[in-house]
């Protein structure tokens, strides 16, 4: 009966787990246009520094952009109490963009040094294969099945716009 109850939640839970982990890794795929800002002279340093910082200071950045963004989620929360709640969110929504595209660049930017820490290795590779898992029961779902062919569909057209986005910035 317990093996019952546990597939009975975990197959949900996982397939919940994979919309949410498909919406954040399309927001990390963000850090690809805030890794076109390195290339501009004061951003290219503050990248090289950043490739060099030990690992505690490279942990200790991830709290930057939630210091940085809190203000802002404040005043998100001001308009909403004030009656302006398309300003409210929409100001929440590009907190979350705009940090989670930060986050995922300063990630991929001092990974080596974060995971020479023993517990966020573990931690990671625990999300990774909980990621894997949960990709695993999207793929093989009719929704997974439907969004794979909505995508072949339109992936010229995405193709297309991404890369004369890149070569629009590449010429400035």
């Amino acid at each position: 009966m317990r093996r019952f109850f546990k597939r009975l939640i975990t197959y949900p839970l996982l397939i919940i787990a994979g919309v949410v982990l498909l919406l954040e890794e399309a927001l990390w795929r963000l850090s690809a246009v805030v890794a076109l800002l390195g290339k501009l002279p004061v951003f290219r340093a503050l990248e090289t520094w950043l490739r060099g910082v030990p690992p505690l200071g490279a942990l200790a950045l991830f709290g930057f952009p939630a210091i940085a963004l809190a203000p802002v989620k404040l005043l998100a929360l001001y308009w909403l109490a004030g009656g302006h709640p398309v300003l409210g969110i929409g100001t929440i929504l590009t907190a979350k963009v705009v940090g989670t595209a930060l986050v995922a660049r300063l990630f991929q930017l001092t990974q080596t040094q974060l995971l020479t820490i023993g517990w966020f290795r573990w931690l990671y590779e625990r999300v990774m294969r909980l990621r894997a898992a949960a990709y695993g029961l999207w793929a093989n779902s009719a929704v997974g099945r439907w969004w794979r062919r909505e995508r072949a569909k339109h992936k010229g057209w995405v193709r297309r716009r991404w890369e004369a986005a890149r070569a629009w910035m590449a010429r400035k």
